[in-house]
């Protein structure tokens, strides 16, 4: 039993005027005991009742329900307190204490599904069972996609963490578990086995999970509080049972499987490799010219909301788009290239994404399925990227320009260079390969006044085009014209030589990396 399930009880069911003041619900409760001043030490698994003004300074109960009064002392070592009216003390120490009897008898599933029906969450019968059995847990569902996992004892096994925070696990990931002899061997029933594996130092048990007669996932639990025992393989199947009345009644949308194309995406997004998916890849309408589309909301959405809210919308833009949920956001495989740089659907996908605020960021082209996971990785990136770089830092390195905000769209051929720079261990070493010129030019402008270095950047990016560049700067062709002439003059460069102008164009790009490392000012 934890404090909360003893403070809804003296609340709920006898009535008592007791007020909760903090609970966190980390320790199980064995016992309850009478403050009398004598205590040198506390149990954490047993709530102490009494008068805060025989607890010592040093020394606090972790659970306690204490007579409210206006000069008690608070407990800081508490976590989990609650406070009674004088006149109740007793009364309630043994209603307290009669629960807790009671609750002895009653079996691990049928504690596990009064937490269910009393709370209708997955996360907090995990969270309960966790604390129950003093080890992390962690709910799947068939396709490895985590559903839920213990935060009351978090997870501490590093294969397993990085699953979380991905929220599903890895094609290759699930193909050793699945090689495990346990788990090939494993009856079709709830009985709990042990999964351990030579690469995690923690013992791991699993129970599968079924629905209606169907496996529909499994709960893991990993060796981290508690040493693993023969106890833990029993309570394994109780919490199996417990999820799954606990699913089945209040959250079958769980377990509401998609179409076979979002399962096809899915498959390839968590890297199965397209081979072993080329007869469903067969029925799919492709081009050799294909984009990979990432659409986040700028406020995080439940799945759910995505599903009714967004998805509809983004296929009405793409209606030959194939689409799915991925970590948060809404994973595209646009079939052909024209959809993407059609000047309508463009208008349109901008006003949507203002409209709903959303970003999208789109991957370079390619042409093979087994491409669209890179693809897609490419498109999430540039996501990365634009939350990356500070919005004073945007304005001055063109990134406005780019992608006015407004917008809300982004390629990854812009930041396919920022990138590459990011494979280098030591960038501050990369300021020695900007180009000369640029230095000369910056001085000249801090001297004079004058725009210099951005007039060329601006010139490089429009290709020469004067009329644009003029257009750009907001000056007359003329004052360009003379402005270029000033150019090659101070930075001593022949912008008609291919390579300078490669150069220049690379050191532009190098400074622009620079500055969102904050390695470079400009």
């Amino acid at each position: 039993m934890l404090f909360s399930n003893l403070y809804h009880y003296l609340k709920g069911e006898k009535n008592f005027d007791i007020k909760l003041n903090c609970s966190t619900d980390l320790h199980e409760i064995r016992d309850v005991e009478l403050l009398d001043g004598m205590q040198t030490s506390y149990s954490t698994d047993i709530v102490y009742f009494g008068y805060s003004s025989v607890l010592s300074p040093d020394t606090q109960p972790s659970q306690c329900i204490l007579v409210d009064s206006q000069d008690h002392l608070f407990p800081y070592a508490c976590t989990d307190r609650a406070t009674v009216n004088t006149n109740e003390l007793f009364a309630v120490f043994n209603a307290a204490k009669q629960f807790i009897q009671t609750q002895e008898q009653i079996s691990l599933y049928e504690e596990l599904v009064q937490k269910g029906n009393y709370t209708h969450s997955v996360d907090e019968v995990v969270n309960f069972a966790s604390i129950k059995i003093g080890n992390c847990l962690i709910f799947c569902d068939k396709k490895f996609r985590i559903l839920s996992y213990s935060t009351s004892i978090p997870v501490t096994d590093v294969l397993w963490k990085e699953n979380i925070e991905r929220g599903y696990c890895t094609y290759e990931f699930i193909s050793n578990v699945m090689s495990l002899e346990a788990v090939q061997s494993a009856s079709a029933n709830i009985e709990a086995i042990e999964v351990s594996c030579p690469e995690s130092p923690y013992r791991k048990c699993s129970s599968k999970v079924f629905l209606n007669g169907v496996q529909v996932g499994f709960v893991l639990m990993i060796e981290s509080v508690t040493t693993f025992t023969t106890e833990h393989l029993s309570a394994m199947s109780d919490i199996s049972r417990t999820i799954s009345f606990v699913v089945g009644r209040y959250h079958p949308e769980l377990l509401r499987y998609s179409s076979a194309d979002q399962q096809l995406l899915e498959a390839l997004l968590i890297g199965t490799p397209a081979e072993l998916l080329k007869d469903s890849i067969a029925h799919l309408h492709m081009s050799d010219a294909m984009y990979a589309l990432c659409i986040q909301p700028q406020s995080l959405l439940k799945e759910t909301e995505l599903k009714q809210q967004i998805c509809p919308v983004i296929q009405h833009i793409f209606p030959e788009a194939y689409m799915t949920l991925h970590d948060n956001a809404i994973a595209l495989l646009v079939p052909d290239r024209s959809s993407v740089v059609y000047e309508d659907t463009q208008k349109l996908m901008l006003k949507t994404m203002a409209d709903l605020h959303l970003d999208v960021g789109i991957s370079l082209v390619f042409s093979r399925m087994d491409e669209f996971c890179t693809a897609y990785q490419q498109a999430r990136d540039v996501l990365e990227w634009n939350r990356r770089i500070p919005d004073s830092l945007k304005k001055q390195i063109s990134w406005d320009r780019r992608y006015p905000s407004e917008h809300r769209t982004h390629r990854y051929s812009e930041i396919e260079f920022y990138e590459l720079m990011d494979e280098f261990e030591e960038p501050q070493k990369l300021i020695k390969y900007v180009h000369p010129a640029l230095y000369r030019l910056r001085e000249y402008d801090q001297e004079t006044g004058n725009e210099l270095y951005h007039t060329l950047e601006v010139y490089l990016q429009s290709f020469h085009n004067n009329k644009e560049t003029a257009k750009l700067l907001c000056i007359h062709r003329n004052s360009l014209a003379y402005r270029m002439e000033k150019i090659c003059d101070i930075a001593k460069i022949d912008l008609n030589d291919s390579m300078t102008e490669f150069l220049l164009r690379l050191s532009y790009k190098l400074v622009e990396y620079l500055a969102i490392n904050d390695l470079w000012h400009i």
